[in-house]
């Protein structure tokens, strides 16, 4: 009789635990396809050191997500999701500003001063603006062919270490190129902050 009870008692929790559980995952999918092996797995998330690197598939260990250290969160937040044609207009505006500061600082119509500032502004939001426009290239190229814009930039460093090594008379304007690739960084990296500041 009392077997009989506990069994009873069992039956009716494993159906209300059976019952909690489908209302609980009701229209949701507990587990996701591998991109590899198509098979539905739930990810495994690999960690290092507490911090989550990304998450695996548990049968072919193919890569299913990485995440983001934090900063490359903050890079992203520098580069935040916008029209390309907003940062080249920006700076184009720029440019042109300075420089017809600088044109009429050379007619006397303000200080030599504000002149001299003006021009090294144009010269800097002027190649800032070729640089971006590179940049921007390199990346719509590697989106229209499905690639990481990652290969691009080693390629491109990977050539012009080379061509620094053999040709040592290029070296200087080689590294002026990579640094010019930073300035512009560090130009669209605070407008873009000050954008989603705003």
């Amino acid at each position: 009789m009392s077997s009989s009870l506990s069994n009873r008692f069992k039956a009716s929790t494993a159906i209300q635990q059976s019952g909690s559980v489908q209302t609980m995952f009701s229209g949701h999918h507990a587990t996701v396809h591998c991109h590899e092996c198509n098979r539905a797995m739930v990810p495994r998330v690999v960690t290092y050191y507490g911090q989550p690197l990304k998450s695996i598939c548990p049968f072919c260990g193919a890569t299913f997500t990485k995440f983001q250290s934090g900063f490359e969160r903050f890079i992203n937040r520098l580069h935040t999701p916008m029209p390309s044609l907003a940062i080249l207009r920006q700076l184009l505006i720029m440019a042109v500003c300075c420089l017809l500061l600088f044109v009429m600082s050379d007619l006397n119509i303000v200080s030599g001063q504000i002149g001299l500032v003006a021009f090294y502004g144009a010269v800097v939001f002027g190649v800032t603006f070729l640089a971006e426009l590179l940049f921007q290239g390199i990346e719509q190229l590697a989106t229209k062919l499905s690639h990481e814009s990652n290969y691009y930039w080693v390629t491109l460093i990977t050539i012009g270490m080379l061509l620094a090594i053999t040709h040592s008379e290029l070296a200087g304007y080689i590294g002026a190129f990579f640094m010019i690739i930073l300035l512009r960084g560090l130009v669209v990296g605070l407008i873009c902050f000050q954008r989603s500041s705003h």
